[in-house]
């Protein structure tokens, strides 16, 4: 017999203005993506529903709520507020703007003091651009050592490793 345990998860995309958030979350959700620029202002929430398969006898059915939270720093008591009741963080830096890789360590320290320590994942976004880098490998290892969190490669606009990032982090709460 299956057992099929429903849970509810609330995941929080943090980091500086203009990383592309609101891009990844669209295209995870909707599998859509627009250039244009979307200014969020306060916070925008999206629900998914995903399944994972522990064994053959147990299926977990999540429901994700994912909030887009803004990124302008002097709006710190919307984001503090937002962060109530996270499981899970993705931190999400521009690989073509390099103070936004170095700005993840506060990001990270924000949420924490809210929510304690939950995972959390770096997501290197608009991997698409990577002729535009304007930080190494190197200098993402180092950010990832720090905070203790795995990263990957995102595009919104491609797609590549969206899908796979909402599952790894899916993944990480189950445990």
């Amino acid at each position: 017999m299956v057992n099929i345990r429903e849970i509810k998860c609330k995941i929080c995309l943090i980091g500086d203005w203009g990383v592309g958030k609101t891009s990844l979350i669209r295209k995870y959700v909707l599998d859509q993506f627009d250039d244009k620029y979307i200014v969020t202002f306060g916070t925008k929430v999206t629900k998914k529903r995903i399944k994972f398969k522990r064994d053959e006898e147990n299926i977990i059915d999540m429901n994700l709520v994912i909030w887009d939270v803004m990124g302008q720093q002097e709006f710190r008591n919307i984001q503090t507020s937002a962060y109530r009741g996270s499981h899970a963080a993705f931190l999400v830096c521009d690989i073509t703007r390099l103070q936004t890789l170095y700005s993840l360590d506060r990001w990270r320290n924000e949420i924490f003091e809210v929510t304690g320590e939950i995972p959390t994942i770096i997501l290197v976004n608009k991997a698409d651009l990577r002729d535009q880098a304007k930080f190494s490998i190197d200098n993402i290892t180092a950010v990832s050592n720090k905070l203790q969190s795995q990263y990957f490669f995102t595009s919104a606009r491609t797609g590549q490793n969206v899908e796979n990032a909402f599952k790894v982090l899916g993944m990480k709460i189950i445990k």
